[in-house]
This record gives structure tokens, C-alpha cells and sequence, in this order.
């Protein structure tokens, strides 16, 4: 059944999987169960461009690691999901996580109101699979970028669609993150320094 309120969902679940007051990966894993991509990488996404935790240095680059680990597996049809201990002991205060779900509650509830079922077709296995390519180039993008102030919004917020697109089976969504996947990659070749860097600019 898809889930109609996935933006929402996902911090809340994720502040509910808390043992005391630290949120680790492996928690997140047992709370959806080690096998769906779809709250992963809306959570991981949301971690990227939400508020307070966005602006937390070494966060966007620790999601992008993360979500390309979870998309390699899904292109190889993994239905079981393995992380590496030392990833799966990373934390999070539960503070920080209810700061963000506080300041965003109200734009993710606005956005989940315009989430539905449709266009089925494009959430089917070949364009999920599509999708698990695209994750995983925009999850590896997300590391260098990290180091270009806002640079990260782009990927993250393109991965953040992908997951609810998974979660809510909306086509039309799915259809927007692969047009949001090209405006990111736009911005990582010509507007990020990242090629100068590389000597390639």
C-alpha cells in the first residue's frame, strides 16, 4: 500500500526509532524493517536540505555514502540490506531530528497533500531500476559537494523525491526527479568549482 503522507512519516519515524536520546543508522534499519529504499532515501535526502541537520558539517556527505550504499544494492536486487558496524553506529541527536521535523512540519505537510497514486507506469521495475542508477550518481555527487554552500539542496532534494515517488507510487513525482536529477547535475558541472578542482575546468 503506498503511503500517503511519506515526507511526514519519515521524520517521525525516525525520531520514534530513538533509544534514549541518540538516533543510530542500525535503528533506522530495524524501524523499516532492512528491506525499503523508498523511506531511506527520503529520509537520507531530507537529511541533506532540512534544516538544522543540513548545515551540520560532514552530514550530507555521511547521507550521500549511506544512499549510495542502499542504491548499489537495490540495482542488484538486494532484498536484504547490509551496511558496514561502524555505518549502522552513526548518530544523530533526537533533538536535532524533532528541531528539523518542527521547522519543516507544516512545508512537508503542504507537500504531502499534493502526493497520490498515478501514473503507475513510471514507478514500475524498470524505471525503479532507472531511478536506483540515477540515486546512486546524485548520492556520490553529494559528497564533494558538500563543500559548495547550498550545493547539496539540488541532489538531496532530487533523492528525497525518489524516495516518496517509491513510497507513494506517484509517477508524476518520479517523472520530476528525474528532471530535478538533471537541474543537479547541471549545477555540479557548471556552477560547482568542483571540475576546477579536479583540473578538468
Amino acid at each position: 500500500m503506498a503511503d500517503t503522507n511519506p515526507l511526514e512519516d519519515v521524520l517521525c519515524n525516525a525520531i520514534d526509532a530513538a533509544h534514549g536520546e541518540k538516533v543510530t543508522v542500525g535503528d533506522l534499519l530495524d524501524r523499516y524493517d532492512d528491506r525499503s529504499f523508498g523511506p531511506v532515501f527520503t529520509l537520507m535526502g531530507l537529511l541533506a536540505v532540512v534544516p538544522p541537520i543540513s548545515a551540520i558539517p560532514g552530514v550530507p556527505a555521511i547521507a550521500g555514502v549511506i544512499i549510495a550504499l542502499f542504491s548499489v544494492q537495490m540495482l542488484f536486487g538486494k532484498d536484504h540490506i547490509w551496511l558496514p558496524q561502524k555505518v549502522e553506529k552513526l548518530s544523530m541527536e533526537k533533538g536535532t531530528l524533532q528541531k528539523a521535523h518542527d521547522k519543516s512540519e507544516n512545508v512537508l505537510a503542504t507537500l504531502d497533500s499534493l502526493v497520490t497514486d498515478r501514473l503507475r507506469w513510471a514507478t514500475s521495475a524498470p524505471m525503479r531500476f532507472l531511478a536506483a542508477i540515477m540515486v546512486t550518481f546524485l548520492a556520490l555527487a553529494m559528497i564533494p559537494l558538500e563543500l559548495v554552500p547550498f550545493a547539496v539542496a539540488a541532489p538531496g532534494s532530487a533523492i528525497t523525491l525518489f524516495g516518496v515517488a517509491i513510497l507513494s507510487r506517484d509517477g508524476a513525482l518520479m517523472l520530476l526527479a528525474f528532471a530535478l536529477s538533471a537541474l543537479a547535475f547541471y549545477i555540479l558541472v557548471f556552477v560547482s568549482p568542483l571540475l576546477s578542482w579536479l583540473g578538468l575546468g
